[in-house]
C-alpha cells in the first residue's frame, strides 16, 4: 500500500505529542524548514528513536558542491528521504547521487502551488507537462530515486518513468485546498500510481488526529 507521511509544519509540542502517540504506526514524517531551522538535530534525533522513516523535505537548491554538502548533513541526521531542487541542474544531482547511500533522493519537480502562468512570469514558454516531463526525465536520468509531483501529472511521468513517486498536498473530500493549486483527493491519488502520499493540514487542523491517522491507513490498506 502507499505509504502516508505527516507533514510536521506545526510546533514543537504538538509535534511530539504525535510522534509519541503514534509509535508503533507505519507513518513517515517530514520535517521542513518550521521545524528543522528552530529544533534541527532535536526533532529528527526523536523522529529516529520511536522508529519511524524521516523525511527530510529541505529542497536542496544550490551549486553542485553545497549539495552534496547537504546530502552528507543528512545522512549524519539519518534521514531516509531527501528532497532536491531538479532545477539545481545535472552535476548537482550527480553529485548528491554519488554520495547519497541509502537515502532515496526525491526531485522536486514544480511546486503544487505553481501552475502554468507562473512558467510564463519566468519567460519560459513551455507547457506545465512539458516542463515537468523535462524535469523528470533529468532527475531520473542522473540517477534520482523518486519525484515529487502533483498527482495530477503522476499518470503521464508513470507511463514514462518508473521512480518513487510521492505525492504532496492530498486532500480528503470536501476539505479546502488552502494555498495549493494541482492537487488531488486521496482516491485519485491512490489510482494513479502514488508510493507515498503526503498529508499535513488534514492530520494537524482537526480536534482527534489520531483518529483521522487511523482513518486514512485504512483506506490505504485497502488499496494493497
Amino acid at each position: 500500500m502507499p505509504k502516508l507521511c505527516i507533514a510536521l509544519d506545526t510546533d514543537y509540542d504538538k509535534a511530539v505529542e504525535l510522534i509519541n502517540t503514534l509509535k508503533n504506526k507505519p507513518i513517515v514524517f517530514k520535517i521542513g524548514y518550521k521545524l528543522f531551522i528552530s529544533h534541527h538535530r532535536k526533532i529528527t534525533d526523536l523522529i529516529k528513536q520511536k522508529g519511524f522513516e524521516l523525511f527530510l523535505d529541505l529542497k536542496l537548491h544550490d551549486i553542485p558542491n553545497t549539495v552534496k554538502n547537504g546530502v552528507l548533513s543528512a545522512k549524519d541526521l539519518g534521514a531516509d528521504y531527501l528532497t532536491v531542487h531538479i532545477t539545481s541542474g545535472k552535476d548537482a544531482l550527480k553529485e548528491a547521487v554519488k554520495v547519497a547511500e541509502n537515502i532515496k533522493l526525491l526531485g522536486v519537480t514544480l511546486l503544487t502551488s505553481l501552475e502554468e502562468d507562473h512558467l510564463k512570469e519566468w519567460g519560459l514558454c513551455i507547457s506545465k507537462e512539458d516542463y515537468i516531463l523535462n524535469l523528470s526525465s533529468l532527475a531520473i536520468n542522473c540517477g534520482i530515486d523518486g519525484l515529487v509531483c502533483s498527482g495530477k501529472e503522476l499518470p503521464l511521468l508513470k507511463s514514462k518513468f518508473k521512480f518513487f513517486a510521492v505525492v504532496p498536498g492530498v486532500r480528503l473530500e470536501g476539505e479546502p485546498l488552502d494555498d495549493q493549486k494541482r492537487v488531488v483527493r486521496i482516491e485519485e491519488a491512490i489510482k494513479n500510481g502514488a508510493d507515498m502520499i503526503v498529508m499535513g493540514r488534514s492530520i494537524l487542523n482537526v480536534k482527534d488526529p489520531i483518529k483521522k491517522v487511523e482513518e486514512i491507513l485504512g483506506l490505504l490498506s485497502s488499496h494493497p
